[in-house]
């Protein structure tokens, strides 16, 4: 166990002084034991020399919280981590001390299950749609195979779609995997994941910023994702809506510096909007010259029925989009989605007549 683990869980959870509050006194007292014992009043003499930090101390809020402090819920917290095999990174740890000193905002601790392997390998994130197309599943798998090769960890969130299908991805190409989840270890995030999540712990690990029995509310989700892109030494996005999670992964990587790729999609892809976007806001394209269309076959080897209906009608002449929705009213997925796989397949082309063509039709 970490040294001085009851105490680093202490000041984590520690309602009442902010994170900034936090690290400038850890910047001082070294260690959160030195900090436990402390006195308010010698907290506020070497913090006297920052104004603003001292007087804050002083208010009622925070003589209350420090009168009452104790270890109970930081002592249980243990206790359930111990049962269930959780882990505690601290900012001495050699897997997170690099993280906790370039990224201000990162918690004084980590929790996970599973095996870390050697902090120097690098780490790829690969995130996207929870709601991927065939195309986001083909270059998921592609890229992930290529990675693996190259000896990289992958890193995701365990959500439905490109996470879940990176995560498998590299196990089937027996590699090793990281889950960043929105929740503390006491079960698997999403729920249906938890057969995929004892499959990451066999090789790889579970990690969060949240301590047992933290359940996943909105804003975890985002601190979730926060951590993801700290940890990751490159990113690469496959799919993402414009207003999305991935997207939000994607703009802390970019601002903290990261190598940040995105992959190119028709414009008309409602699901590729963000990634598209990306590309202008400085993310690089991906591009992988060992992903060909003749390997599809994996991904695509049965016969989308809506997809197969369009051909079906365009087979007679060419028509706008409208005119094919009214054609094919029976539909599981909408038109522009299947239209953009047929694309995109090299099926079918729209021209400046406004009307979708077979690919060598008129």
């Amino acid at each position: 166990m970490c040294k001085d683990a009851v105490y680093w869980v202490w000041l984590n959870e520690l309602r009442g002084l902010s994170l900034k509050t936090k690290r400038k006194l850890l910047e001082i007292f070294e260690n959160p034991r030195e900090l436990f014992y402390a006195n308010l009043d010698t907290i506020t003499d070497v913090l006297a020399k920052n104004s603003r930090l001292a007087a804050s101390v002083k208010e009622p809020a925070y003589v209350s919280v420090w009168a009452r402090r104790n270890l109970e819920y930081a002592e249980s917290v243990l206790k359930n981590h111990e049962k269930y095999a959780i882990h505690l990174l601290s900012p001495t740890d050699e897997h997170y001390h690099h993280i906790y000193a370039c990224d201000q905002k990162a918690p004084l601790v980590l929790y996970y299950r599973g095996k870390l392997s050697d902090p120097s390998i690098p780490v790829v994130g690969v995130i996207g749609s929870r709601s991927c197309t065939p195309y986001g599943e083909l270059v998921t798998k592609a890229a992930v195979a290529d990675l693996v090769e190259k000896g990289n960890i992958i890193a995701s969130g365990l959500s439905f779609g490109i996470d879940a299908l990176a995560h498998q991805a590299t196990l089937n190409s027996q590699g090793v995997t990281y889950a960043f989840v929105p929740s503390g270890l006491h079960k698997a995030q999403p729920a249906s994941h938890a057969a995929l999540m004892e499959q990451i712990l066999d090789t790889g690990a579970v990690i969060t910023p949240y301590a047992f029995g933290k359940e996943a509310l909105p804003f975890r989700f985002i601190g979730r994702n926060q951590i993801l892109s700290s940890r990751c030494d490159s990113l690469l996005v496959v799919e993402a809506r414009a207003k999305s999670g991935s997207m939000n992964t994607a703009r802390s990587a970019l601002q903290k510096g990261k190598r940040v790729l995105a992959v190119p999609n028709s414009l008309l892809e409602v699901k590729s909007s963000g990634t598209n976007q990306l590309l202008a806001e400085g993310a690089q394209p991906y591009l992988n010259d060992r992903l060909h269309l003749d390997n599809c076959s994996d991904v695509r080897s049965t016969v989308d029925p809506d997809e197969a209906a369009i051909m079906k009608v365009l087979h007679g002449c060419p028509l706008t989009t409208s005119e094919i929705e009214a054609l094919i009213p029976d539909r599981s997925r909408s038109v522009m989605e299947s239209l953009a796989n047929l694309e995109f397949a090299n099926k079918i082309i729209f021209r400046c007549d406004g009307r979708w063509h077979l690919v060598g039709g008129l």
